[in-house]
Order: structure tokens, then sequence, then C-alpha cells
């Protein structure tokens, strides 16, 4: 179908565009490099600095192997960030220049944080229900404990997504590469600390820890460059609720599974109807 296209292109080199998109997208490559290790890191510390016998009668690669089935979980947030951040960017850019874009900006990162905290609570507080679903071999059920911290973090890692907005309508994408690397260095700092004391809940943490953090760097140098009045407060206050909610429900013991099953659906019916209800006026607004 595209045949005579093809044979018609004829490769060009622009010597006046070449170098801005050099300068615009090789610290985004080193960014994504650095990515990787906040992503991956984990397996590999885990295996090597695990105190051996830290789980009795279990080896750091079946520790691995834990976190590895339970980081599963995290997908079900991880796709929703991705697909997310590939609607977001050409939108971002497409409304850049629009005179009330930093309040857009705003509102789209407001409503992030309250589908991606409804996603949060409700895999968190369904676990004994999707573990069928994700994790078909029981020995790894011992790990579920980690996946509310790998949810959390992979929320804070959309939110510097939005976040991160500001660099790349300024050209200043050398400050994502920054923040990049320095969490790289703060997730291997933090697997050297935490995995030792806590095991593969310690790297679940680290990831959180991580992410949360470039998204507050990311937020505090954006205002000098690029000032959007993000929703700091509310923001807070839904993660914060969300995972608080997440230990309450899960702390209460309901022996009978399709009865839990039933409390966790009205709990997750009542949140969705608070939030309707504390949200209806600005919705209203914005769409006006």
């Amino acid at each position: 179908f595209f045949l005579k296209t093809f044979i018609s292109w004829r490769p060009a080199f622009d010597r006046e565009l070449f170098p801005s998109m050099t300068r615009y997208a090789y610290p985004i490559m080193i960014t994504g490099l650095a990515g990787m290790t906040n992503e991956f890191f984990s397996r590999v510390a885990l295996e090597k600095w695990l105190p051996e016998n830290f789980y009795p009668g279990r080896s750091s690669a079946y520790a691995v192997g834990v976190f590895g089935g339970c980081y599963k979980f995290s997908v079900l947030m991880n796709l929703t960030v991705q697909a997310f951040r590939m609607a977001a960017e050409p939108f971002f850019f497409s409304n850049a220049s629009h005179k009330n874009s930093p309040h857009l900006f705003a509102r789209v990162n407001h409503y992030f944080v309250i589908v991606g905290c409804f996603i949060l609570l409700a895999v968190s507080i369904n676990v004994d229900v999707l573990k069928f679903l994700f994790l078909r071999k029981a020995e790894y059920w011992e790990g579920l404990d980690i996946v509310p911290p790998l949810l959390l973090g992979y929320l804070f890692l959309g939110v510097y997504y939005n976040f991160s907005v500001w660099f790349k309508l300024t050209d200043k994408t050398y400050y994502g590469t920054l923040i990049a690397i320095g969490g790289a260095v703060v997730t291997i700092v933090l697997n050297f600390l935490l995995i030792p004391i806590a095991g593969y809940l310690g790297s679940s943490w680290a990831t959180a820890i991580v992410y949360g953090s470039m998204a507050i760097v990311c937020y505090l140098i954006g205002q000098k460059f690029y000032p959007i009045p993000y929703a700091v407060g509310s923001a807070i206050a839904y993660i914060s609720i969300s995972f608080l909610l997440v230990y309450v429900v899960n702390s209460i013991p309901i022996a009978n599974q399709w009865a839990a099953t039933f409390f966790h659906v009205v709990v997750l019916l009542a949140v969705a109807a608070i939030i309707f209800f504390i949200e209806r006026k600005n919705w209203k607004r914005d769409q006006s």
C-alpha cells in the first residue's frame, strides 16, 4: 500500500532543524536510560543485597521471583500512566499557546490524580481476588504486601509526567535528565539501605519514594520557569486518604470471600459517590 511512497522517498539533511532536534532529544534519551535503572534495578539488587536466610528457607532468587510475580499488579497502574502519557504530551504541546493553558494543565493533573487514586484503591483492596488472575502459583501470594507501595510509586510517576511538561515546553529537557539521574542514584541508595532491613517490601517502598521525590523536585523547579497552579493540597489529600483507606479496609477481617468482595465493592462505590459530590461543581465549571 505504501510502496509508491517508499520508492519516491529521498532522505534529506536539514542543517537548521537537526541541531535543535538533537539538543531537545538527547537529554530525553538519557532520561530514558536513567528511568530503566529505576524500573529494573530492584531485581538485581534483591539478588545481590538480600541477606542470606532473610526469608527462612528461601533463596534470594526465590525472593526475586516473588517480587517479580507481585510486580505484575503494578502493570494495572503503569498501563494507565503510559496510555495517559501518550495522549497527554501531544495535548500539552497543542495547547501550550492557549492563554489558559496553565489552568488547563493543572486540571488535567487533578483529574489524573483522582483516577489514579481510584485505581490504587480498587486494586489494593481486591488483591485477594485478583491474585487468582495474576498469580497462579500460591507461593507468590506471600509478597502481596508490596502491591500498594508499587501502585503508589507508579501513581507518583504519572504525576511526574504531568509536572514535566514545563521543561519540554521551555526546551529545558536537560532538567529532566538531571532529575532522572538523581532518581537513579536514589534508587540505588535506597535499595542498598532498605533491602537488608525489609527485603522486597523495601524495594517496593524505594520505588514509591523515588518517583515521589522526582515529582516533588520537578514541581518545585518547574514553578520557577513555567508556573502552573496545580492543586497540590487536594492531590496530597486524595493520595493520602486513598492509601490510608487501603490499609483500613484490608485490616478488617472478613472470613467469607464473597462477603469481603461485596464489602470492597461497596467501599469503591461509596468513594466514587463522594468524589462525584466533591468534584461536580468543578466539572460543571470546567465544561463551561
